[in-house]
């Protein structure tokens, strides 16, 4: 693989989650995730506004002949848009020029947003490298918390639809379908117990139980319904560590 350049920093808070890869050969999209896959985590995907402008910002420094890339963005069968990590989208960016053809059921991202390809076209493509880490060992919520801690890492915490998307490509692999996050119910809130970053009230209190049982008070991703869920804090599930680093 030729001419690859890391260029674009995805944030959570002030942590860097992972970066992007620029791939100047040219692939199908199926071709270049399998790539992506094997060398990295997946095909790059958009989640805000922000990251949008990092991306189009970048494409605009690029030479001329370099403007379409595949991302990680596709049409599923019932007619869906997901991303390849298997997080349904929410936020898009379609460019005005992009035509109507019910064929086209893959992205590419050029300065000026997204367009539809057929899935079999070549084209560039932009690769991203996840800082999380996949843990396929079954853990109770505490074991889990500490096994993160111990490697110097944190259990992950989920903040926002970026976050969301990081997380459900990383675990695309794992062997249960609810997986740990940070989230704790203690002293009558839920809240994000990671010691990275300062913002411990989860902003998402109306998706919890505001008085779980004396059991079900710690929170799990539901991989299956992309949201959280309060669990059995002794059960044995999948969980991922970060740093950031």
């Amino acid at each position: 693989m030729k001419n690859s350049k890391h260029f674009i920093s995805r944030l959570h808070g002030l942590i860097v989650l992972s970066l992007h890869v620029n791939y100047t050969e040219e692939m199908t999209w199926s071709d270049a995730r399998k790539y992506c896959r094997d060398e990295y985590t997946d095909l790059s995907s958009i989640g805000n506004q922000y990251e949008e402008e990092l991306f189009s910002s970048y494409i605009s420094s690029l030479p001329s002949g370099q403007k379409l890339y595949w991302i990680g963005l596709y049409q599923d069968d019932s007619d869906n848009w997901k991303w390849s990590g298997g997080t349904n989208a929410s936020f898009f960016n379609w460019d005005p020029q992009d035509p109507i053809d019910p064929n086209n059921r893959c992205v590419v991202k050029n300065q000026a947003g997204w367009r539809k390809k057929n899935c079999e076209n070549k084209f560039f493509f932009f690769c991203f490298k996840s800082h999380l880490v996949l843990v396929k060992e079954n853990k109770t919520w505490e074991e889990a918390l500490e096994h993160c801690r111990i490697k110097g890492m944190e259990l992950f915490s989920l903040r926002s639809y970026s976050d969301l998307i990081q997380v459900m490509a990383t675990s695309r692999t794992a062997e249960i379908n609810n997986m740990w996050t940070s989230l704790r119910y203690l002293a009558g809130s839920w809240l994000w117990v990671d010691r990275i970053l300062a913002d411990h009230q989860a902003k998402n209190q109306n998706e919890m139980p505001q008085c779980p049982t004396w059991t079900h008070r710690c929170g799990a991703l539901s991989l299956d319904e992309q949201h959280l869920v309060s669990w059995d804090c002794a059960d044995r599930l999948n969980f991922v560590c970060y740093n950031g680093a």
